[in-house]
């Protein structure tokens, strides 16, 4: 009887509710509001951030200011470098601007989910969120369309597009100049030089930042000219002024400390030890690298940390020193996987927002649906007997319990997405630890028994030392004796150069490992068969033996990168040379195209003793090798897979064949289409 009252007591209540309206905030006073939003995000984001939520929980808004106030909340969340809650943000952001007439302000979603993506690295992602804003940008104004093209060029920059970025930068800085913002003439200056850069025209970067440089002092642009100042010590060192490359940018870090510009600090410090292991100052350029900690800096791009833990890498291993270089590279590895994890993360808080976003969709439509139920029912609950109205009651319940169906559906789903993401986290890390742990397995074991071999050889040459010293001594030295030192530490020594030789080949071979993504050369268009057959022509008794070529199959013509192909056919047939052919002088290898869609299969097939089933999943194992007595590491197939996933963006794979090996690799017909490998193939 009591719960019949008070449900009763809460609809009397919801009624009185729903006759009060908030007074929302007037025009005028909302544009005070706006300019009070500014100045606190002038003196620092978190402020900025902190005036927001305030607004947002004090102030009554009509939905086009709602949606404007929560524009600056996703924004000062990305300058915050609050990804996640960002993410969040922006989702209910694109929701309101749904319920909105005034859909140029879908610009904001577009705009700020292209920062986020930008930050996260995902500089595809952001450049196709860039692209969609500029619709919006151009129904609003010209600055909207300036600012988005120049969002664009630094993806870009990032991307290594640098033809492109150069002519966008320019358009804005022209822009800028014919409308005196001078702030924007140095910023596009400044950019303009890192294109030039990266085409390697440094003579004109250099012209292009002494301008930039001039422009920076005389109003003033403190963050800008340390910009500048690095990208200048970057260009002296590449045309090999080195000196005058130390001494700008020992001027850079000063003016970074002197103003406590965060986010040059540690471009500077990478750009200097550069500088240093020019000059052949190893010692120099490591001390400056472990005398600084990114962790003491707020803003710190993780591309750069990467670089720096690499850069560490190299300069240990150019000393000798394989123990800190290991270590900076399981550090790299590690920035990498938080990387890889904080992508996972945000992701999966846009999707948790927009399941989230879905669910109070069906709330608010069931609520509708009980409200019209409700107000058609109301006049008849007049004139209608009791039992009319405790008909619209029973409604009324089954609508409240179907929201709280729908709510407890949500909470498991949260907490089974949750239980997903820790559980990718843990295998992400069960999976780095395994890798490394076969990779430095695998390497010790390979070095151990030329080191070991280096060891006796100089035990022995010791001996010998020894033994010829104490003849001498004792005047017992005769030529039959110092022929045989001559002779035995002759061979010792030849043992010993051998074995260095080896282990320097091991070490290069272990260098081949680490694909980069960043090629030098940008892909071109080749036709496949011909260019296979001209390869192949290359390679005929390259390896001494009596092995015939054949091409078949599509005429298909794909955009990539030549010079890689190349490395991967050679190598296979050196490994159908070293594994199939091996006791048979004659050998047959055919390649057969198969075009797909967007993509064509190269059938590798040879006639030799082929693949065991058993060790099909293994081969392209770094270290796994059949003939590790033969002086092979295992590494071959491994950099085949690596260059075939991470260069030409494609897939490589081994099947069970009844008569020699056969290898299906499968690329893009045009590269420059393709930037994440998984993607192109789920």
């Amino acid at each position: 009887m009591r719960a019949w009252i008070l449900f009763f007591i809460c609809l009397l209540f919801i009624g009185n509710l729903s006759t009060v309206q908030a007074k929302t905030v007037s025009k005028e006073e909302f544009l005070q509001l706006r300019e009070s939003i500014r100045q606190a995000y002038a003196r620092s984001p978190s402020e900025g951030l902190e005036r927001v939520y305030f607004l947002l929980t004090n102030k009554a808004f009509t939905l086009e200011q709602s949606i404007m106030v929560t524009n600056y909340k996703a924004w000062f969340l990305l300058e915050n470098d609050e990804l996640e809650q960002a993410m969040e943000t922006i989702v209910e952001y694109k929701s309101m601007v749904s319920h909105s007439d005034e859909k140029s302000l879908m610009y904001g979603y577009f705009n700020i989910s292209g920062g986020i993506y930008a930050r996260l690295g995902l500089y595809n992602e952001a450049l196709s969120y860039y692209r969609d804003a500029m619709p919006f940008a151009k129904s609003r104004d010209e600055r909207l369309v300036y600012q988005t093209e120049n969002n664009i060029a630094s993806i870009y920059l990032k991307l290594e597009r640098f033809d492109e970025a150069l002519t966008t930068f320019e358009n804005y800085k022209h822009y800028a100049q014919a409308n005196n913002q001078h702030l924007n003439q140095s910023f596009a200056t400044n950019n303009i030089a890192a294109s030039l850069i990266g085409l390697k025209n440094y003579s004109e970067a250099l012209n292009i930042l002494d301008q930039a440089i001039t422009l920076q002092k005389r109003h003033n642009f403190t963050n800008h000219l340390a910009t500048s100042l690095v990208l200048k010590g970057k260009v002296l060192r590449l045309t090999n002024r080195l000196s005058e490359s130390e001494a700008i940018l020992i001027q850079a870090i000063e003016l970074i400390n002197r103003e406590k510009i965060d986010n040059e600090y540690m471009d500077a410090i990478l750009c200097l030890a550069a500088t240093y292991n020019a000059q052949n100052n190893t010692e120099k350029a490591i001390e400056l690298l472990t005398s600084v900690s990114s962790k003491n800096y707020k803003y710190v791009d993780f591309k750069t940390e990467l670089d720096i833990t690499k850069f560490s890498s190299q300069l240990y291993e150019k000393q000798g020193n394989l123990e800190n270089a290991l270590s900076s590279y399981k550090q790299y590895n590690e920035i990498n996987t938080a990387v890889l994890t904080r992508q996972a993360s945000v992701n999966i808080a846009k999707a948790l927002a927009e399941a989230d976003l879905a669910a109070k969709e069906v709330r608010i439509s069931e609520l509708t649906k009980a409200e019209q139920i409700k107000a058609t029912k109301a006049k008849a609950f007049k004139e209608l007997t009791i039992a009319i109205s405790i008909c619209l009651i029973v409604i009324l319940f089954g609508s409240f319990a179907a929201i709280h169906s729908i709510d407890n559906k949500n909470k498991k789903l949260a907490n089974a997405l949750k239980q997903l993401h820790d559980t990718q986290k843990h295998l992400i890390e069960i999976e780095k630890i395994a890798s490394l742990t076969a990779l430095v397995s695998g390497m010790a074991h390979q070095l151990n028994t030329p080191i070991g071999t280096i060891v006796t050889a100089s035990s022995l040459i010791d001996e010998y030392l020894l033994s010829i010293s104490e003849k001498f001594k004792a005047q017992q030295l005769t030529s039959k004796c110092f022929h045989q030192f001559i002779t035995n530490t002759a061979s010792a020594k030849e043992l010993v150069i051998s074995n260095i030789n080896r282990l320097a080949s091991i070490v290069e071979e272990f260098k081949a490992l680490n694909v980069s993504i960043a090629l030098d050369k940008p892909p071109v268009e080749i036709s496949l068969p011909d260019y296979l057959k001209q390869q192949l022509s290359f390679l005929d008794n390259y390896l001494g033996k009596q092995i015939s070529y054949t091409v078949t199959g599509s005429k298909v013509s794909i955009v990539s990168h030549p010079s890689i192909i190349t490395d991967v056919l050679k190598t296979l047939v050196i490994n159908s040379y070293e594994h199939g052919f091996k006791n048979q002088d004659n050998g047959s290898v055919n390649m057969h195209l198969v075009e797909h869609g967007d993509y064509v299969d190269i059938i590798y097939q040879d006639n030799g003793m082929g693949i065991k089933d058993e060790i099909l999943s293994e081969i392209f194992t770094p270290f796994y090798t059949t003939n590790l007595g033969e002086q092979h590491l295992g590494l071959g197939l491994n950099v085949v897979f690596n260059a075939v996933q991470y260069n030409l963006k494609g897939e490589i794979c081994a099947e069970s064949c009844e008569h020699g090996a056969r290898f299906i690799i499968t690329l893009p017909l045009d590269v420059r289409l393709v930037t994440n490998n998984q993607e192109a193939f789920d």
